[in-house]
């Protein structure tokens, strides 16, 4: 392959990267737009279709991460869109669920925002946008199983959720966040050690 030949396959692959309006990403928008529809199904009682909406949201999920892949569709603005629709929806949801249970939220926030602010600054160091490990999918499927389970409750026993399921959801709950925390923590903290490494051989 010449070098030519390179370029141009690198230009083509960086163009790919930069695009915003793709199917994956616009499925990433209408989990966005979906969740204040399901707060609003939630709280108005209508649990099965909060439900409906939200298997939905989490379909979309699934499926654009499939449509991106299977064509060639990965952008970093799709890597970025992505968890934060997710990790709305899962805070809004678990606002709903769990109010009592303000330590199941915290440790969700406190993830969130710390390892955000650990991407952003790998993002500024190596100029890539990273993708979610497979600790991080753990504790998604724990959470919408969670929320699920939660909002179905209701509708089909006729009375509120069980306070000792739901302690008991909690604690796994915040177990698969601070596994995800821990894990990713290690994993930017890594990144970013590698990326000082690699400045301090340039700089030699």
């Amino acid at each position: 392959m010449s070098e030519k030949e390179r370029e141009q396959i690198e230009q083509a692959q960086h163009v790919d990267t930069d695009r915003i309006f793709t199917l994956p990403n616009m499925l990433s928008f209408l989990r966005l737009v979906l969740i204040p529809l399901i707060v609003y199904l939630f709280e108005t009682d209508q649990y099965w279709w909060a439900f409906g909406i939200l298997l939905l949201s989490g379909a979309t999920d699934v499926i654009d991460g499939w449509i991106a892949r299977t064509f060639h569709l990965v952008s970093d603005f799709g890597k970025a869109i992505d968890p934060i629709a997710d990790k709305l929806t899962q805070i809004a949801v678990l606002f709903c669920l769990m109010r009592e249970y303000w330590w199941v939220l915290a440790a969700l926030l406190l993830k969130e925002i710390t390892i955000g602010i650990m991407g952003l600054v790998a993002l500024h160091r190596t100029h890539s946008v990273y993708s979610a490990g497979w600790y991080g999918k753990l504790c998604t499927v724990v959470i919408y199983l969670s929320m699920f389970a939660l909002i179905l409750w209701k509708p089909l026993t006729g009375a509120a959720p069980n306070p000792t399921f739901v302690l008991i959801d909690s604690i796994v709950i915040v177990a698969s966040i601070l596994l995800a925390f821990v894990k990713y923590l290690i994993y930017f903290l890594r990144i970013l050690r590698e990326a000082r490494a690699d400045d301090t051989r340039k700089t030699v």
